[in-house]
């Protein structure tokens, strides 16, 4: 009896470590990960790529969608991001590139009120990647409020130990953005394959 009991335990001590063991692994470095209540963070030897939801879930009925976006140089000699760098990808890898400023204007009027929200509460939150707060931060502003009113800065050089932090914008694919997973793809000058970072809208 003695011997069944030690078998038992010994069984569910091994399933134990073994389990511990592959969770240990569902989650290693270059994954996505939380980061913060509405923030999604990944990471390799070369860049930090977070995004945040958090006007994007305030914006699921509209013609286009916002984006909180940080991107960090951690070893690349520089980096060089334009307009068609940033790329959404959908689940059936179909791919939308960001509009000009116009055409935001034209289909959207929730850029007013989004600037408004970013300045209240800081894009991605003023901690965010505090261990790189020695990072010096590049000029972006892909999508200023008013047209005129600020200059439009879609090439975007960020050098090495540098990050840059916007809010982009995107069109609604087909079936809207709301339970469905998506990628947010990096294909910046100096990189030597695409960064991407998946992210759910719930």
């Amino acid at each position: 009896m003695k011997r069944i009991l030690y078998g038992v335990l010994f069984l569910f001590i091994l399933t134990m470590i073994v389990g511990c063991s592959a969770y240990r692994w569902e989650g290693p470095s270059g994954e996505e990960r939380k980061f913060g209540a509405f923030s999604i963070i990944k990471e390799n030897e070369n860049l930090v790529v977070v995004v945040d939801l958090e006007l994007t879930l305030r914006r699921k009925g509209e013609n286009y969608f916002p984006l909180g976006v940080k991107i960090a140089n951690k070893n690349i000699d520089s980096l060089m991001l334009d307009r068609d760098s940033l790329i959404l990808v959908d689940e059936n890898d179909d791919i939308y590139y960001m509009p000009d400023i116009v055409e935001l204007q034209m289909y959207y009027d929730k850029l007013g009120p989004d600037h408004k929200f970013k300045s209240q509460t800081g894009l991605l939150g003023d901690e965010t990647l505090t261990s790189f707060s020695y990072f010096r931060r590049a000029e972006s502003n892909f999508f200023p409020q008013t047209q005129g009113a600020a200059r439009i800065i879609d090439e975007v050089y960020i050098q090495n130990k540098g990050f840059m932090e916007d809010l982009i914008y995107f069109p609604i694919p087909p079936g809207g953005i709301e339970g469905k997973v998506f990628k947010l793809r990096v294909e910046a000058y100096g990189l030597d394959i695409p960064f991407e970072i998946r992210f759910r809208v719930d």
